[in-house]
């Protein structure tokens, strides 16, 4: 804390924000501590107290706990009782719009709200969704709104992005859904008249690249320049997460280092005078990072680039810890809950890798790469990697060799877009036929970009899914770190032996520890084997996940929202897909779509391009032509042909796919029975559903315990089963078709189930679960489990007990 006081203080900063969100103090509380801590320091100031350090850093510590707590409580609850209903909202746009392909978000600070005769004059921020297309509006106009304002979803399943938390820390407790354009009035512009200009310039600067590239390209050229990612088409998005070049399409250091570059070679072209160099390259990085929307890696960028100018331009040392620290201090003041943000994690972390670790790369690489600029290239991009790692492991759950390639490739590319960019925008406010020029060049390098990083991720090996790592071992790598740079360097060496010899006896305690948590992480103890059944929740639909004793894994159902059979867009590729990779899933052994509704199969296509799938088990409608029954329901008019074609392809593929009823058995686990208990054959025809009671029914027996999945079958099948003598009794009982009212009673009383679980949606549209059949359930001694309200639910047996933990804590419907 001697040599580098701000960066103690900061890091004493942080962790008082991480004890706020552990910890829960009235702000006056928190406040009133603080004031006693200056005091202290103030007064261990003037009498030279030798342990004053210690006070301050409890200063800085209790000040970040107080700023976070405060931050805690900006989302008032006034809007909690108009959550659910149509309400009309009046207020001021306070941020540039969100524009995406099929809406656009707003920021609105509410200043009135009204519903029915009722009006109430406030002042709270709300998150506006609009649909496309329509109007888009700009910072400071005056909006006049009426939809529907409901509470952010939170996360329902485990390790999943929570939305309802992200706003939490904007301020923001519910959104107003607009699903008319007519139902937005403008009233007249307020705000700040500076910002709505910057912001207004730069939405002339955005339409230069929309009017003289295909709308594909202005929108990666937008991402690259100004950091507007919301038109990014996902696959782009997706290519270039895999290939570790994420990063070029949001604002970073690269950016505003190129920009800086830039900036300061104009100056000095056109002969500024030194002492104006400093103030004119500072406008034009604060214009930059306003016009790119001030996020956690812009923010981070320009003050150090800002610092790192003025220190220069005044003759002061610069010391980059220092400087970084500074600039996360800031950054903190201004947003304390911003240290949650995975943006503000992923660049602050990069750049103490590249600050940190890159000078000792750059030595390791000086006798194999001579070449400065490769040399360089290599070791900021791999200095960054390193120290991003766990992050993205953690958040992502992928790991990118290839980054180092495709980086190398990419970066310089991208400086030359970035340089075209600016110029083609700037130039084509002016002559709009000159920007069309220069985006031709602009549009070729975009080509070859994009096939660059295309080539890199079609490498064999180029990205690496990982399940999450656990906390501790994502803070224990940045130790590791620090540790492998003082055993490379010579001064490191030495301080290390030094510390140990005045310290001998910790040098066993270090390894002795550092082998503990080894052992912890990769030798676990195999423990007693288990059956894992995860219900997931999707929304509205079914996605049953089992894990079975021999790590085999099931699949049931796929979840799926509507629409997402034609688009393949939806819960599959949303939630499906990312819960099977935070659990480490590589493959599935089996797949079952227990019948083609779009609730349990929508989700296919993206869970088949996911993983690699050994077989897949269908219910005997929908044309798959493998199965006695299926040949009568070829033509079923209620099976989707978006379903028809997918199971088609899976086939075309050399996917072995397989209808199944009444009588067939899998072999999935030799500690496992699974038994197929429906449809019945024939087919049931003419009910309510036939396709509901034509779903597969899968009985899963591991020791005395059983699971009955029952897909969405019906009364009908329900009957069908029990006259047939099949005993439906079970530990664990997936509630048929949602908890709906179409439940036969005596098959709920045969089946006795210890647990039930109903998967449906929130605020669904169907009215599930049906109040008559939780009354039902109330009656007979079972617990109940929804995935509306407990979200994921997660089931553990060794065979004869079984334990249950759910995603979230239990609220109200």
């Amino acid at each position: 804390m001697v040599s580098r006081p701000l960066v103690f203080l900061t890091l004493a900063f942080a962790a008082g924000i991480s004890l706020a969100e552990a910890r829960e103090c009235h702000p006056g509380a928190a406040f009133s501590l603080c004031l006693i801590l200056l005091l202290a320091a103030v007064v261990g100031y003037f009498f030279h107290w030798s342990f004053n350090r210690w006070i301050m850093l409890a200063l800085f510590l209790a000040l970040g706990f107080t700023l976070a707590t405060v931050e805690k409580g900006r989302v008032s609850p006034v809007l909690d009782e108009y959550t659910g209903h149509w309400v009309t909202l009046e207020g001021v746009v306070s941020r540039e719009a969100d524009i995406r392909p099929d809406r656009v978000y707003y920021w609105l600070e509410a200043r009135r709200i009204s519903m029915g005769r009722e009006t109430l004059e406030l002042q709270t921020p709300v998150l506006v969704r609009a649909d496309a297309p329509g109007p888009v509006y700009s910072y400071g106009d005056y909006l006049r709104l009426h939809g529907l304002l409901v509470r952010p979803p939170d996360a329902g399943n485990p390790g999943e992005f929570d939305y309802r938390a992200y706003l939490a820390r904007r301020g923001v407790g519910a959104i107003l859904i607009v699903r008319d354009p007519a139902s937005i009035q403008k009233n007249g512009t307020r705000g700040n008249p500076v910002v709505r200009g910057i912001l207004r310039l730069k939405e002339k600067l955005l339409a230069v690249s929309q009017a003289t590239l295909p709308s594909e390209k202005a929108a990666l050229i937008n991402g690259i320049v100004f950091g507007s990612q919301g038109q990014i088409d996902r696959k782009t998005w997706q290519l270039f997460s895999e290939s570790g070049v994420v990063h070029i399409l949001s604002v970073s250091g690269l950016h505003v280092g190129l920009v800086l570059a830039g900036a300061l070679s104009l100056v000095r072209l056109v002969r500024v005078p030194f002492n104006l160099t400093a103030p004119l390259v500072s406008v034009a990085l604060l214009l930059y990072a306003i016009l790119c929307g001030l996020g956690p890696a812009v923010t981070r960028s320009t003050i150090m680039a800002l610092m790192f100018l003025w220190a220069h331009h005044l003759g002061r040392s610069r010391d980059w810890p220092t400087t970084l620290a500074a600039a996360a201090l800031v950054s903190l003041i201004v947003r304390p809950l911003s240290l949650y943000d995975i943006g503000f994690q992923l660049s602050f972390a990069a750049t103490w890798g590249i600050l940190y670790l890159g000078p000792v790369l750059d030595g390791l690489l000086k006798n194999v790469i001579r070449h400065t600029w490769l040399r360089a290239a290599l070791w900021v991009s791999l200095a960054a990697q390193l120290a991003t790692l766990p992050l993205i492991a953690r958040y992502y759950n992928l790991v990118s060799p290839v980054s180092l390639l495709a980086n190398l490739a990419a970066v310089p590319l991208t400086g030359l877009i970035l340089a075209l960019g600016t110029a083609s925008s700037l130039l084509g406010l002016v002559v709009p036929a000159l920007a069309g020029f220069i985006n031709i060049s602009t549009s070729l390098l975009l080509d070859l970009f994009i096939k660059l990083v295309s080539l890199c991720r079609a490498l064999p090996g180029s990205v690496i899914y990982v399940p999450t790592p656990p906390f501790f071992l994502v803070v224990a790598w940045y130790p590791l770190l620090f540790l492998g740079v003082l055993l490379v360097s010579n001064e490191g060496r030495a301080a290390l032996r030094q510390f140990f010899s005045r310290h001998h006896r910790l040098l066993p305690v270090v390894f002795m520890g550092g082998g503990l948590l080894i052992s912890i992480f990769l030798f676990n103890s195999p423990g007693e084997k288990q059956l894992v059944v995860h219900f997931i929740d999707v929304g509205q639909g079914d996605s049953i996940l089992v894990q079975t004793p021999g790590g085999k894994n099931m699949l049931v159902d796929t979840g799926g929202w509507p629409g997402e059979l034609e688009t393949g867009e939806g819960a599959g590729e949303k939630v499906v897909v990312p819960y099977l990779r935070r659990l480490g899933v590589r493959h599935l052994d089996v797949l079952v779509l227990t019948h083609p509704h779009e609730d349990h199969a929508g989700g296919m296509k993206a869970v088949v391009e996911a993983f690699p799938v050994d077989l897949v088990l269908v219910s005997p409608v929908g044309g798959t032509g493998n199965h006695p029954a299926s040949s009568r329901q070829q033509n079923n008019d209620g099976v989707p042909l978006a379903y028809k074609a997918t199971i088609a392809g899976l086939a075309a593929r050399g996917v072995p796919v397989k209808a199944v009823a009444a009588g067939d058995r899998l072999h999935l686990d030799p500690a496992l029975e699974v038994r197929v208990l429906g449809p019945p054959r024939p087919l049931l025809t003419g009910t309510r559903s036939d396709l509901n009671n034509a779903s597969v029914v899968l009985r899963v027996q591991y020791g005395e315990k059983v699971l009955l999945l029952t897909g969405d079958m019906e009364v009908e099948a329900q009957q069908a089963l029990v006259n047939r003598g099949v005993d439906p009794g079970c530990s664990v009982l997936k509630i048929p078709h949602h908890g709906s009212s179409y439940q036969l009673s005596t098959f709920l009383e045969r089946a006795r189930p210890e647990v039930a679980v109903i998967s449906v949606g929130r605020h669904n549209n169907f009215g599930h679960p049906a109040p008559e059949t939780l009354e039902h359930l109330a009656r007979l001694p079972v617990k109940v489990y929804r995935t509306d309200l407990d979200g994921a639910v997660i089931l553990r047996t060794d065979g004869k007990r079984i334990f249950v933990r759910t995603g979230r804590q239990r609220q109200a419907a």
